[in-house]
């Protein structure tokens, strides 16, 4: 049996969402709705009209007071929306907890425990999650939201719209988010589907530089091999010692762009047998020591020349850091990031080696690396500046002279130097 259609003794118009009713040869306006099935503001129009009907049929309807005492009722509840929307404050709204979030990373960022770099990264991978969730609140997020979150960022990796890494970068900070907000009691209970947020991350092929090609950069280096039309300026522009310093550090020390920029005079111990740098990684504050080449140790003391022990040994031509940072009207720590250096040895490349060579400044710490591995297993971790987390790891002091004696092996096969220094072992 078919179900009777619902009979309304009003129009509904859709332009302008209101109930009305032509009555008598008249239009009357009666009552806003925001849709034609909303059944509350559907009665209330019907009661409404009802009342002026009677009013119109016993001749006492006054339009002009109908319409004052409607406008006094929209000022009403506008006010009233207003007033509440200022009042309202809800600190377990995902957009809320994640502002929240943000600015106590910010203090770890002022203490110096992770980079600014690291919490831009952080804000960046939480936007998806902050639109998809943002005026719902932490409680009310069950498992099946989060696996239909999980689906709808999924198909952003196979539209190619986002690499897998990427993906795998926003999931993360999405767990490191919902176990801080737990941890500050703004979530009862986590979901329990909280793990399936990660994706498998295929390993890339490592590119690394042979000894041809790093003889090849480096010779590269100065104004003699830069375009004609260069050779006759001077200046910044043409000015590469900077290359010098990433090709030697990023091999002889496995040191980033971020190490390179923060290395200060005092690290630098020319007088130490064997002459060495001595300083704590920029990223994760674990302390490194890198027996220096002699081309290094000639570079270094020339850079650093007329210096304080405070002062930076590399700097921009106007006297800043390589990787600037700043302290806003908060004082907060902001900055952290800068492709100075990186467009400079990626120019290098492309002039030497080819304009479609991928390989980049990061390639160079990745050489000495795998050289450092093939060489001694288990020394890579001490060039890195990663932590051991093992357990023997914890008993027993790093394999220093293992290491001196891998970079010496290093110079000689990378064609720095055409003997071994006396700091080797066989």
């Amino acid at each position: 049996m078919s179900q009777k259609k619902r009979q309304f003794i009003l129009t509904y118009n859709a332009k302008s969402k209101m109930w009305t009713k032509r009555y008598k040869n008249q239009q009357f306006w009666i009552l806003y709705s925001p849709t034609k099935t909303n059944r509350e503001k559907y009665r209330e129009a019907v009661s409404k009209w009802n009342r002026i009907k009677g009013e119109v049929d016993a001749g006492t309807y006054d339009a002009d007071r109908e319409a004052l005492e409607s406008e006094k009722k929209r000022l009403k509840s506008v006010t009233k929306l207003g007033e509440s929307k200022k009042r309202k404050y809800n600190p377990r709204l995902v957009k809320t907890a994640i502002r929240k979030f943000l600015k106590f990373k910010q203090g770890e960022v002022n203490s110096k425990q992770i980079t600014p770099s690291r919490l831009k990264s952080l804000e960046y991978s939480l936007v998806p999650f902050e639109d998809h969730f943002g005026d719902r609140e932490l409680d009310k997020i069950t498992e099946a939201d989060i696996t239909r979150y999980h689906n709808l960022m999924s198909k952003r990796v196979s539209r190619d719209e986002i690499k897998p890494s990427t993906l795998d970068s926003y999931f993360r900070a999405v767990r490191q988010f919902i176990i801080w907000a737990w941890e500050s009691r703004l979530l009862k209970e986590q979901p329990r589907n909280m793990r399936t947020l990660k994706v498998k991350v295929q390993k890339q092929k490592i590119l690394v530089f042979s000894k041809k090609e790093i003889q090849d950069l480096y010779a590269g280096i100065g104004k003699h091999n830069l375009h004609p039309r260069w050779q006759s300026r001077s200046g910044p522009q043409v000015d590469h010692t900077i290359l010098k310093a990433a090709i030697l550090l990023g091999l002889n020390c496995g040191y980033t762009q971020m190490d390179i920029s923060t290395l200060r005079v005092r690290d630098c111990e020319f007088n130490r047998k064997p002459p060495r740098i001595d300083k704590r990684r920029n990223k994760s504050g674990v302390p490194m020591q890198h027996l220096m080449w002699i081309q290094t140790r000639d570079f270094l003391k020339d850079q650093c020349k007329d210096k304080n022990p405070d002062d930076l040994v590399f700097t921009r031509e106007d006297g800043k850091p390589i990787v600037p940072f700043t302290v806003d009207k908060n004082d907060n720590i902001v900055g952290g990031r800068s492709d100075w250096m990186g467009d400079k040895f990626k120019r290098l490349v492309q002039r030497v080696l080819g304009d479609d060579d991928p390989r980049r400044m990061r390639e160079l710490r990745k050489t000495g690396a795998d050289f450092v591995k093939q060489r001694k297993v288990g020394i890579e971790k001490l060039y890195l500046g990663h932590t051991d987390a093992s357990m023997s790891g914890r008993y027993t002091k790093p394999a220093q002279k293992e290491l001196n004696s891998v970079l010496c092996f290093m110079e000689k096969d990378f064609g720095f130097s055409d003997t071994l220094q006396p700091y080797h072992r066989k």
